[in-house]
């Protein structure tokens, strides 16, 4: 057989490679002579620097920055062809980069991301491809947008580092500076959502608890957000209320789309054309994919389920692993099968620690279940 491993990271555990090296060596240990390929994905979140980055032969470029409370932190990018920089907000300043696990959604910021985009203009990359994921914060990538020159004032006229417990003190922004610095930049954005900024499906409201906001936390965020979409559209003519998206990363992408002219794009599309994914599963009789937690937003165009619908138009099965899972049996999806790798009722700490070895466990029992039925089939012939 044919076994396409294409794994997105299980959050907060395992990355997408290491998920995906797991995988092969269990099913391995049961059906060796299997010719078996490991393509890692990420939509925007974790991950996706360096998967994009090696993929093209990118160069990865350490610099000092900050995680999302301000708190000194190596972040990187991968370069490539000397013009083109590879980035994502989850490694340099997400929520994998606050080391004790101490959230405070009020106070994240996206500054480290923007000092990291700054050092690769320096460094002569004039087209940036951020990808939006993972993120602690609801600034509206203001964060970055202020390391990159834009100056945010409040009613004194005094200059404050946006995060997203402030945004509603912002009256006035100067963007000389940073009409400068992204001058001749061009700038693009991959989005592993399609969730609006504001409303009940908006940044906030959906994912600022995953953040630690408390529920009073997520309405003041959801206020600031408002005030600062509203202020934004007046300065930049830029509807970023209806952009499809506009939710991603804490509002990022709707400011980076609004203040630096950013192209929006499809995470997993893209990262399905980058790693020629369209092809490998043509190839392949059984496609093996991952995600920490399945659930209808998964199904909203998420890395795994595309992976499934693809594989379903050229009729190869595509099994997925997930931590949790919230569908019904009854639900619509693509997959073929799905399988929890968590086998006991563990609190969520316990079971992210045992993530690999639920995993091995897991895939190797799969494996077993398809050799049985290919003895089976030897037997009849």
């Amino acid at each position: 057989m044919n076994i396409l491993i294409a794994p997105n990271a299980f959050k907060n555990s395992i990355n997408a490679l290491e998920t995906g090296l797991v995988i092969k060596e269990a099913w391995s240990k049961v059906r060796p002579t299997d010719h078996i390929v490991i393509k890692p994905m990420a939509d925007g979140g974790d991950g996706f620097a360096q998967i994009v980055g090696e993929e093209k032969k990118g160069q990865k470029v350490t610099v000092s920055t900050k995680n999302a409370l301000g708190q000194p932190h190596e972040g990187f990018y991968y370069k490539v062809n000397n013009e083109t920089a590879i980035v994502d907000l989850a490694s340099n300043c997400g929520m994998q980069t606050i080391k004790d696990g101490t959230l405070n959604a009020l106070e994240a910021n996206t500054e480290g991301l923007g000092i990291v985009i700054q050092k690769a203009i320096q460094k002569g990359c004039s087209e940036i491809i951020v990808g939006l994921g993972g993120s602690a914060s609801t600034d509206f990538g203001l964060g970055a947008i202020h390391a990159l020159g834009a100056k945010f004032k409040d009613q004194n006229n005094d200059v404050i580092v946006p995060n997203g417990g402030n945004l509603h003190r912002i009256k006035s922004i100067d963007l000389s500076e940073l009409e400068d610095t992204i001058q001749n930049i061009h700038f693009y954005i991959a989005i592993d959502v399609e969730n609006k900024l504001l409303g009940k499906k908006g940044a906030a409201p959906v994912f600022a608890p995953q953040k630690g906001a408390s529920p009073e936390e997520v309405k003041q965020l959801d206020t600031n957000l408002e005030k600062i979409a509203f202020l934004t559209q007046k300065i930049t003519q830029k509807d970023v209320v209806s952009m499809h998206g506009g939710g991603a990363a804490g509002g990022t992408s709707a400011g980076f789309w609004a203040y630096l002219n950013a192209e929006p794009m499809h995470g997993s599309q893209f990262m399905m054309k980058v790693m020629g994914l369209q092809q490998e599963i043509e190839k392949a009789d059984l496609v093996i994919t991952s995600e920490g937690c399945l659930d209808q937003q998964t199904l909203a165009g998420k890395i795994p389920s595309v992976i499934a619908e693809y594989g379903n138009q050229f009729f190869v099965p595509t099994i997925c692993l997930v931590g949790s899972n919230t569908l019904q049996y009854n639900d619509e999806h693509p997959f073929y099968s799905i399988f929890s790798i968590n086998q006991k009722f563990d609190a969520i700490e316990k079971a992210i620690q045992e993530t690999k070895n639920n995993l091995e466990h897991t895939t190797f029992q799969i494996a077993k279940i398809f050799h049985l039925g290919k003895n089976k089939a030897d037997q009849e012939f």
